[in-house]
């Protein structure tokens, strides 16, 4: 492929022309900008690979929306900027879960030694979520592995389980002066 500009390489990739190679010298010309962009947007070298690899996903699966009367470096940075935006929430959602199951798990712990006790707890829950919670906390099942064994959504899953331990909390932490 003889040297096009970005926004010919654009079009090619938009119309089916050569697309693969067009993609490829647009990779090379401009990887290196998302990822130092990504870098100084406070991530790490992997991280900012990541989002190379997802703007790049995007810009293919966009390539029919490119208008070649904006420069298409400028649309590269616009897809880059949402990316990096999704990647931040992305991984601050997965970090603020795993966090409130630490500390989930950490208040637990002590208040409930044995199977017993759990099974007595668990016991003010109604079946459904009796059987959410041992899933997601006894048998250590993902939230997606939950959803699918009960064909529910994950979101309503995660809801179930958030409002299980908020029940559970309020009846038994005021008994006992702690909070499950």
């Amino acid at each position: 492929m003889k040297a096009k500009t970005d926004q010919e390489l654009l079009l090619c990739l938009a119309q089916d022309d050569n697309a693969d190679a067009a993609l490829d010298h647009f990779f090379k010309r401009h990887s290196n900008k998302v990822y130092n962009y990504a870098l100084k947007r406070g991530l790490n070298g992997e991280q900012a690979q990541d989002v190379v690899q997802i703007v790049f996903l995007q810009i293919y699966r966009k390539r029919t929306q490119y208008n070649p009367k904006y420069a298409a470096l400028a649309w590269v940075y616009v897809i880059t900027r949402s990316e990096l935006k999704d990647y931040k929430l992305r991984e601050l959602k997965n970090y603020e879960e795993f966090n409130d199951f630490v500390s989930q798990a950490e208040q637990m712990t002590p208040n409930i030694e044995k199977a017993q006790e759990v099974s007595g707890l668990l016991t003010d829950l109604g079946e459904k979520e009796r059987q959410i919670i041992e899933d997601r906390y006894l048998n250590e099942l993902e939230y997606e592995e939950i959803a699918r064994k009960l064909n529910e959504s994950e979101s309503n899953v995660r809801q179930i389980v958030s409002r299980s331990l908020r029940f559970l909390r309020k009846k038994h932490g005021a008994k006992s002066g702690e909070e499950l």
